[in-house]
């Protein structure tokens, strides 16, 4: 079987939940057959290596930011895409695509809307897109979760300018959810398949060739034992991620107080790629930016806790995958564990007031018993349900069944 992988994000090293999705589809994809990849970077994406075992060709192109200006904000307005993808410039990468294909593939793995949308060709071949996220969803969310947390933002003291400039972002946003969600039932329609992480998503997007393939992560080997020394919580992610970002801040001003006065010694590590706006966000005792990390196992180890604070986002939390394959007891919302089996209180605690959430890490923090429990629960249904193993069956599965010409039902 050829098959052409196309992406806006190199995935190795796999340091967050998007890069480990996509490279272990891109290993499940060499076992079928030879698969060239192709990555449109962003500006900064660094390759370190781009000759990987389960590739047989390999190219990328910047397809790059546009300067913003007038002209550009004009432009935006008048196309139909939404401005994550319009803002950028991918007139590079088209060339450079072009030079790279030797079509026709028997099968086109596209790992975002926004590649499909922007360098999707019938000629390359059959079309599965992933939509690891629903960006709709995750911008309607984000939105929302701005919005009503005071905390968040200071937006009301600010100037004339100020109340200007996000009622212009508002603006914006909501035209975006509506682009998102006609995008993504566009591609529906034009895509062989389209990949989904969650049945919850399946049910949102509604459409008849969607197929679930649900996120894992590779095992780490032997799961933590209990450290009844540590007072660490970690929150793994990309914090330049709007979602990680509104959650972590969340739990900085609305949590955090709450949990301190009950555990002065807690110390929150915040662990991923972030800039200026977690800095501010982050000022304060009982606060560390780790940032990245070549390994996040040491960090895993030596924590008491995982915490998923998440007011928004679509598809499903890898970090929460990442905790219970290390058998680390979290503390999420409901958002942070949706679409994933997570029985409240057994697999992890799930609290979506700031109150309720202190109170979990404060009963994470000091009570064994419960830890022990939660550790126990958790890597077991990490090994019945979401490692890398059973995921990669699914992705070859859908990739056979797309090269023979079947449409997924």
């Amino acid at each position: 079987m050829r098959i052409l992988a196309i992406g806006d994000v190199y995935p190795w090293p796999s340091r967050d939940g998007y890069r480990l999705r996509f490279a272990s589809v891109l290993e499940a994809l060499a076992e079928c057959g030879d698969v060239d990849l192709f990555i449109a970077a962003f500006e900064g994406e660094v390759v370190i290596d781009g000759r990987r075992p389960c590739l047989h060709r390999y190219s990328s192109a910047l397809a790059a930011s546009s300067r913003r200006s007038v002209t550009s904000f004009l432009k935006t307005l008048l196309r139909t895409h939404p401005r994550r993808i319009s803002w950028r410039d991918w007139s590079g990468a088209e060339a450079a695509l072009e030079d790279f294909v030797e079509a026709p593939y028997d099968v086109v793995w596209y790992s975002h809307a926004d590649v499909y949308a922007t360098l999707g060709s019938p000629r390359f071949g059959p079309a599965i897109v992933d939509l690891d996220n629903l960006e709709d969803l995750v911008l309607e969310r984000t939105v929302l979760a701005q919005k009503n947390s005071s905390t968040l933002s200071d937006t009301a003291q600010g100037g004339r300018w100020d109340g200007i400039r996000a009622a212009v972002v508002r603006g914006l946003d909501r035209r975006d959810v509506r682009r998102w969600r006609s995008l993504q039932g566009e591609i529906a329609t034009t895509a062989s398949a389209v990949v989904v992480c969650s049945d919850v998503d399946s049910k949102r997007l509604g459409a008849g060739n969607v197929v679930v393939i649900p996120n894992g992560y590779p095992s780490p080997g032997q799961v933590t034992s209990l450290s009844a020394q540590t007072h660490k919580l970690v929150m793994v992610g990309r914090f330049t991620y709007e979602p990680n970002l509104v959650g972590a801040t969340w739990f900085i001003k609305a949590v955090l107080p709450h949990l301190r006065r009950r555990s002065p010694q807690v110390e929150i590590r915040l662990i991923g790629r972030f800039d200026d706006r977690l800095v501010a966000a982050a000022a304060g005792e009982g606060v560390t930016i780790v940032g990245e990390v070549d390994d996040v196992d040491l960090e895993l180890r030596d924590a008491r806790g995982v915490i998923v604070p998440l007011l928004s986002g679509s598809g499903t939390r890898i970090k929460i995958l990442e905790a219970l394959a290390y058998g680390v007891p979290l503390v999420t919302t409901t958002i942070g564990c949706e679409g994933i089996d997570v029985i409240p209180d057994r697999h992890a605690l799930v609290c979506d007031d700031p109150l309720d959430f202190a109170e979990a890490c404060e009963r994470l923090l000091v009570d064994d018993v419960l830890w022990t429990s939660l550790s126990e629960a958790g890597s077991e249904l990490y090994r019945d349900r979401y490692s890398t193993a059973s995921t990669s069956a699914l992705v070859r599965s859908l990739a056979s069944l797309t090269a023979s010409g079947s449409t997924p039902h």
